[in-house]
């Protein structure tokens, strides 16, 4: 295991509960001291409403705000005018799907990865049924995890716009979106990247990447909730509207007419969420110091660890992986019903995922109704795996004999 100074300490939460063990990062990581005195220290010291007043107070708000700003695009390797906050992931895309002026037509394509969480799906599919687009669906291959050869083929001429996850909030599969959007962007297709689910544990570099657009919550990076970033190219700003208009956002309203400020800014209408926003530059830095530390080899180590144990236990089956992946891991017991099995773990203080994780295409497509799904963080350690599969062992055990 590499040699990676555990930062569990670091967090109220196992501090005041040092028996629970947490596998539930995918949904939403614990939050670090750091984290929340950021998060507490505006509220305390540096509390006004961003971008509004002239006094000193709302100056420093403005300030802290723009050096949030400032902060996270260097996280992302994009720039400050780059850059929009929003609530959260979902709200981006679901901007992003109200907003882009694409010039639809019947007929155009839009394509999704059947590994898309609901939040970049259900917008898309909207605004198909609203436009008469066609959707067409990047498939992951069931044995593998990884997508199917015949991926390029989908994408073609009529496609306009590809929404694609960075990486499966199902199997943690990393997903080739660089190579995607290089093929696309011959035919004038827009990509936007949900990189939720990958920001917690992948570096992100939107010009790596290729992308037109890319979104992720604060939360799932060691953050508090209520911070969503949203990169958008400066190519594709000028084709995007906002979604919510008010105070802002404008720099002249008439009786009839209104127009909207330049750049990201007229995407961010009423008072931001400061707070939250000081905290998520907080956390991307912190999360950075992590990384040097040697987390992510750490993350890495564990969680093939766990995979093995996992795969000695012949009643369980693990969705596949290959190549690339978060550290996460998501399993089923073709005699134990998943919601049953995550109870049971629930009652020995461990905290799992099981259901369908708002990915009911994939795991339809691959027959399955609910998986448990556990999620390694920082704060993990080689004991809670084992907690995990002691903890298994004894579910085996009891629902054998229940039978």
């Amino acid at each position: 295991m590499p040699d990676y100074p555990s930062p569990r300490q670091e967090f109220a939460l196992f501090r005041h509960e040092p028996e629970l063990v947490y596998l539930d990062s995918a949904a939403s990581c614990q939050v670090p001291d750091e984290v929340l005195s950021a998060y507490l220290n505006y509220y305390q010291h540096g509390h006004a409403n961003a971008h509004r007043g002239s006094y000193p107070l709302a100056q420093q708000a403005t300030a802290a705000l723009e050096n949030a700003r400032a902060s996270l695009a260097t996280f992302i390797g994009a720039t400050s005018s780059q850059i929009a906050f929003t609530p959260g992931a979902t709200y981006s895309i679901n901007l992003l799907a109200n907003g882009l002026e694409l010039d639809w037509q019947a007929g155009d394509e839009i394509v999704v990865s059947r590994a898309e969480h609901h939040a970049n799906f259900l917008p898309w599919q909207r605004l198909a049924q609203r436009y008469g687009l066609r959707l067409r669906w990047l498939d992951l291959d069931p044995r593998s995890g990884v997508l199917t050869e015949n991926w390029r083929e989908v994408i073609t001429p009529s496609c306009k716009l590809v929404a694609i996850t960075l990486a499966s909030n199902v199997t943690g599969q990393i997903l080739p979106v660089a190579e995607i959007a290089r093929h696309a962007r011959p035919f004038g297709a827009v990509t936007v990247v949900d990189a939720a689910q990958a920001v917690g544990s992948v570096p992100l570099d939107v010009v790596a990447l290729q992308c037109d657009a890319l979104t992720f919550s604060a939360h799932k990076m060691y953050s508090v909730t209520g911070c969503g970033v949203l990169y958008v190219s400066d190519a594709l700003q000028a084709r995007l509207q906002p979604l919510v208009v008010g105070g802002g956002m404008v720099t002249r309203v008439e009786e009839h007419s209104a127009e909207w400020v330049s750049g990201v800014h007229a995407l961010e209408a009423g008072t931001p969420n400061t707070a939250a926003i000081i905290a998520g530059a907080t956390a991307a830095q912190w999360l950075r110091a992590q990384r040097e530390r040697g987390l992510t080899g750490y993350l890495q180590q564990l969680t093939q660890q766990l995979r093995e144990q996992l795969q000695q236990r012949n009643w369980l089956q693990l969705l596949p992986y290959q190549g690339d992946a978060l550290p996460l891991i998501s399993f089923y017991a073709p005699n134990i019903h998943a919601f049953d099995l995550a109870s049971f773990l629930a009652e020995h203080a461990i905290a799992v995922r099981a259901g369908s994780h708002c990915a009911q295409p994939l795991l339809r497509y691959w027959q399955h109704e609910a998986v448990v799904r556990v999620s390694l963080a920082a704060y993990n350690t080689a004991a809670d795996c084992e907690r995990l599969c002691a903890a298994l062992d004894e579910a085996c055990q009891l629902f054998a004999e229940s039978d």
